[in-house]
């Protein structure tokens, strides 16, 4: 591997895409969750439900926090940040075609090694993600990757893309934690995000499957539970969900914005276009 890049902290900064697919991810829709918000005066940003960061790599705050329960994604953001030539090099070591036989084999090599906070173990990461079938992330009941071969000819970053993003990082934390992690040390004044899996569409619905514990009707209570307290604790609060009554009436008390997006349904590649909710105190 090449020595690490010096990142340039005087670069502007610049609103980006994602470097990864992620199911459920808001690219499509952050241009209209960016015209519904006044970001002005915000100086901390906490987003707990990273993904794909469509709203961070948008953004240009201070500092951001970010945080996800899934520890192979939270590695590949912080090899980024610190060593996106690397990254690269290794990305454009992949032959294609890629055929069926090298993505089970790496996805293999990808489960023994879950959870490693290593540049390879990032590597490995991006590969799946955009040769996978529809860039889901979804695990087993023994927690192992089991998303199924999809594309033969991935589409990678380019080295510019991998080092914007590293840029824009180095004002960010990053940790493998839980939403609610960051309950006692936001302050009035900060802005959060919450993008949480969303409540299934169907008994068939592939792109909610984001870690091995489902975000269950009770984990939905919690987290409006979490967001009003935040909420009368001072902070500006955004959330993403599904356009259905139970989630309308938890945050009954709360702006609420719709919007509609396509989301892939089931395994057979089928999308509709559903109804989401932007919901704001702000």
């Amino acid at each position: 591997m090449k020595e690490k890049i010096k990142v340039n902290l005087e670069k502007e900064n610049k609103s980006l895409k994602p470097f990864i697919r992620w199911a459920g991810g808001k690219q499509k829709l952050i241009n209209e969750i960016f015209s519904n918000l006044d970001l002005n005066n915000i100086d901390r940003f906490f987003e707990p439900f990273l993904g794909g960061a469509s709203f961070f790599l948008k953004s240009d705050f201070k500092h951001s926090f970010l945080s996800d329960l899934n520890p192979n994604l939270i590695n590949c953001y912080e090899q980024i940040k610190n060593d996106p030539q690397s990254i690269f090099n290794e990305l454009t070591e992949f032959k294609t075609p890629v055929t069926d036989s090298m993505y089970y084999d790496i996805r293999d090599e990808f489960n023994r090694h879950s959870g490693d906070q290593t540049l390879e173990q990032a590597v490995r990461f991006i590969f799946l993600n955009r040769t996978s079938f529809n860039g889901i992330y979804r695990v087993n009941k023994s927690g192992k990757y089991n998303v199924p071969f999809g594309k033969a000819n991935p589409a990678f970053s380019s080295l510019d893309h991998l080092k914007d993003v590293s840029q824009k990082l180095q004002s960010a934390t990053l940790s493998f934690d839980y939403y609610d992690s960051i309950e006692d040390f936001t302050q009035q004044g900060d802005l959060i995000y919450l993008d949480p899996p969303y409540p299934k569409l169907s008994d068939t619905a592939y792109f909610n499957h984001y870690t091995l514990d489902k975000f269950d009707q009770n984990s939905q209570e919690d987290l409006a539970n979490f967001a009003k307290i935040q909420s009368d604790k001072g902070c500006k609060v955004v959330i993403s969900n599904a356009d259905l009554e139970d989630i309308r009436s938890m945050y009954k008390d709360w702006e609420i914005i719709e919007c509609s997006a396509y989301r892939f349904i089931s395994c057979k590649k089928e999308r509709i276009k559903v109804k989401e909710l932007i919901i704001k105190n702000f």
